[in-house]
């Protein structure tokens, strides 16, 4: 697969039995990540901030860098974190990244998640993990997996971004921008890291950067909708960076799609 592409579109309809003790209904027999609606009731339920909903109008341009899923973090923030059938729906390359996002994550209820179960492949490219919580409850994160069997990348994570994930969390107090630099090359490769995404939330907040504020608060609370810190963020931002959080106006077209009527094109 290409660097940037979007995963495999394929319809596919699975049910998924694991320890034969929890079911997990993927249904319809369309692509999980259709089914974003950011008004429907499960969305609703979840009572993120509207903000969190809206999506960015123009990102900026590829780079088409080789190995990098998400040069410049320019993928849309839909394709990173969103939701399908009640579960969240993550972007991710190495299994290793998938483990430290989900025990990041925790669970969709807002509890820790205790360990995980197991995994279960589909033939959609999608890789979709299964935990038991704190709570409790049963829960699942689906990955769409980019770059299915690319072993550099698998590598990747586990050699080299663990590390960088280390060594910019120790500098985000003494020297924030070396944190920054080192936090967007793990969101580069692993975009719905939530680690990485809450402190270039906190990081470009300080600074005064507030589309990146937004950008990066919004993915990580729709990764933990039910997270501690969701209100706190919230004040912040509407105090800090409210006209950012208004969401940008549809760009008129240039040009209509639509036939002109006989009036319209009459001399």
């Amino acid at each position: 697969m290409a660097t940037g592409k979007e995963a495999s579109k394929s319809k596919f309809c699975i049910f998924l039995i694991l320890l034969g003790i929890q079911i997990f209904t993927l249904s319809s027999c369309e692509t999980i990540r259709s089914f974003w609606k950011p008004k429907d009731a499960f969305i609703k339920s979840l009572d993120l901030p509207d903000w969190v909903l809206d999506s960015s109008i123009k990102l900026r341009i590829f780079n088409d860098s080789p190995n990098v899923i998400n040069p410049e973090d320019a993928m849309p923030e839909d394709d990173i974190a969103s939701y399908g059938n009640q579960l969240r729906v993550l972007l991710a390359v190495s299994p290793a990244a998938m483990r430290d996002i989900y025990e990041m994550a925790g669970c969709l209820d807002g509890s820790d998640l205790v360990k995980v179960r197991g995994n279960k492949m589909t033939d959609s490219g999608e890789d979709i993990w299964f935990g038991v919580c704190k709570s409790g409850a049963q829960d699942a994160i689906v990955f769409r997996v980019l770059e299915m069997g690319n072993n550099q990348l698998y590598y990747l994570y586990e050699e080299e971004l663990i590390k960088t994930w280390d060594e910019s969390k120790k500098n985000a107090k003494t020297n924030p921008d070396k944190s920054m630099r080192l936090a967007t090359k793990i969101i580069e490769h692993e975009p719905a890291h939530p680690g990485a995404r809450r402190l270039l939330g906190s990081l470009y907040l300080k600074t005064g950067y507030c589309a990146g504020a937004v950008r990066n608060y919004r993915i990580y609370l729709r990764i933990l909708p039910h997270s501690a810190e969701k209100s706190k963020i919230d004040s912040l931002l509407k105090k800090s960076c409210g006209e950012t959080l208004v969401p940008k106006k549809p760009e008129p077209k240039e040009f209509s799609d639509e036939l002109p009527t006989i009036e319209e094109s009459a001399p």
